[in-house]
């Protein structure tokens, strides 16, 4: 099991923290290639494999220990390569996942732009659950990370640290990291921690559930909830880090 390094204290007294075991549900989307299977496998052994078949959708299981909680996560790995029946699967899945991944490559500028396309699948499919169940249009209760993959690839990069805030920001992502699946494991960790805090804050505060044009604004409102000192542990998207690899 891994365990985070979040301020206890400053949990505690959210009343964040439980010894009972918590399912959580992931959802990890992208276009073929960019590393989303290598991600999933990394963050459950640690190991980094490269080669997957990229036609097979498989759910991953793992348990871990986040601030305290047990977390069973069940992480569905997504197929890269969609047909019409595969994008009837999309809508179920997306309905199934309690948070979403969208990974791309920082060398591929097409997966790069595929986010957008799938964030509005997620928004609208999410949106028109609500609707059924006669939820206030428009609010999204679900954090979606976006995550640029293979940032040791320096020499190959298509798409800056820059570009990647800035399209986080205007499709409401609640965070944004870069990472390299194959270099670095705490980078990978980090964003299941993120994708799993969000979650649970979303959940644990309900008036932090903002319309989908406002979930970028969700760090800020985590911050004011947080000590200063707990906001960087609790959001492990470190930019100063990830320019060194750039």
């Amino acid at each position: 099991m891994m365990n985070s390094t979040s301020p206890k204290s400053s949990l505690a007294k959210l009343g964040l923290h439980s010894n009972k075991q918590k399912t959580f549900r992931v959802m990890v989307l992208g276009q073929s290639g960019v590393g989303k299977t290598a991600m999933v496998v990394r963050f459950i052994t640690k190991r980094f494999i490269g080669d997957y078949d990229p036609n097979l959708e498989k759910i991953y299981t793992h348990n871990t220990v986040i601030d305290n909680d047990v977390v069973l996560f069940e992480i569905l790995d997504a197929t890269g390569h969609m047909n019409e029946a595969d994008n009837i699967n999309l809508e179920t899945n997306i309905r199934w996942a309690e948070a979403f991944i969208l990974t791309y490559s920082v060398t591929d500028k097409c997966s790069f732009d595929e986010c957008n396309r799938l964030k509005f699948l997620i928004n609208y499919n999410k949106r028109r659950r609500r609707l059924g169940s006669n939820h206030k249009e428009g609010f999204i209760d679900v954090p979606v990370i976006l995550v640029g993959n293979k940032i040791d690839q320096f020499n190959d990069r298509m798409v800056s640290t820059e570009e990647g805030q800035k399209r986080s920001k205007e499709i409401a992502c609640a965070c944004f990291h870069e990472i390299s699946v194959r270099e670095n494991i705490e980078q990978v960790t980090s964003v299941f921690r993120d994708a799993y805090r969000f979650h649970r804050v979303l959940h644990k505060f309900p008036k932090l559930k903002r319309s989908s044009s406002d979930v970028h604004d969700l760090h800020n409102e985590v911050e004011l909830i947080l000590s200063p000192d707990s906001v960087h542990s609790y959001c492990d998207c470190d930019f100063k880090s990830q320019n060194r690899n750039n």
